[in-house]
């Protein structure tokens, strides 16, 4: 496949895993009735916060070609306040107002948790396409997921979650096989939260126990106990259904899971190989748009 159906792969795996996730979404495991219709046809396809901030985070890029932290923060601010039922976090909403109310976009985030900031996964659900802008530049890719993730998580195991994610987005899309992937973005991992569970991952993956991997992993919002978790899934999937399948059997935070498994999926094969039952996900045509104009622009 091309490069350039990967790109929409990322956009659109996103897209999709959020979609399905959705209305699971905090469920602490999925009946397999769900799971049967899933798979039987076509579902309600509305996306929730996930990729409504992926996409703002796509078109601050573009607009100001390159990162502004004061534009992205005011834009994910007003994107809220035009469909606030998306399933925003109350504390990000909080930064969402601080920044309305005339903050500097630097400071707004840093205040949340009494200074520490969020190590929430809100950072790493939208990241994926920084993968894509940067593309095929590997140390770029790294520093602007850490500039976007800081707009919103300022938390070191917050921004890491970013940098995990847009780092294994990268890897995906070039193809690279599991255990050289797995290598990569482990080389990336500072802090012990992430470590220790990237060092589980080898055995997790050869049993392919999605039960203890929940267990192990996690499946909530704190981005130690998300990202690896879909990063799991995507490496102990075969496809791009059995992806997003293993990814919804995780429950919990389940959107953001899926959401982060499918554009993982996504990147490594394509976009013609998400089922069609899939692809009528709100907002497609946006989303393959932004992705060829990404694509355009790596060819510059």
């Amino acid at each position: 496949m091309s490069i350039r159906d990967r790109f929409r792969g990322v956009m659109l795996g996103l897209a999709v895993g959020d979609c399905l996730g959705r209305p699971v979404e905090g469920w602490a495991s999925l009946p397999e009735d769900y799971i049967g219709e899933v798979l039987a046809g076509p579902r309600s396809m509305v996306y929730s916060d996930d990729t409504a901030m992926t996409l703002v985070l796509v078109r601050s890029l573009l607009e100001c070609g390159g990162f502004s932290g004061s534009h992205m923060s005011l834009a994910f601010a007003e994107e809220y306040e035009a469909a606030p039922f998306r399933g925003y976090g109350r504390n990000v909403v909080e930064v969402f107002r601080r920044v309305r109310a005339g903050h500097p976009w630097d400071q707004a985030a840093a205040r949340q948790f009494g200074g520490q900031g969020s190590y929430g996964n809100g950072a790493a659900m939208r990241v994926s396409p920084v993968a894509l802008w940067a593309y095929p530049d590997v140390e770029a890719t790294a520093a602007l997921a850490a500039e976007t993730a800081r707009v919103t998580h300022t938390h070191h195991v917050g921004v890491e979650g970013a940098v995990i994610q847009a780092m294994a987005t990268h890897h995906a899309l070039g193809a690279a096989d599991p255990d050289e992937l797995l290598a990569n973005v482990a080389s990336c991992a500072t802090t012990e939260e992430f470590r220790s569970r990237l060092e589980m991952l080898p055995e997790l993956l050869r049993d392919r126990d999605d039960d203890r991997a929940r267990i192990h992993l996690g499946n909530w919002v704190s981005a130690h106990k998300s990202v690896v978790t879909a990063l799991y899934c995507f490496l102990a999937g075969d496809d791009f259904t059995e992806v997003i399948v293993r990814a919804l059997r995780m429950g919990g935070d389940v959107d953001t899971i899926a959401a982060m498994a499918g554009a993982l999926a996504g990147a490594r094969h394509g976009a013609n190989a998400i089922p069609p039952i899939w692809q009528d996900v709100e907002g497609a045509d946006e989303l393959s748009d932004l992705a060829d104009t990404l694509w355009n622009r790596s060819r510059t």
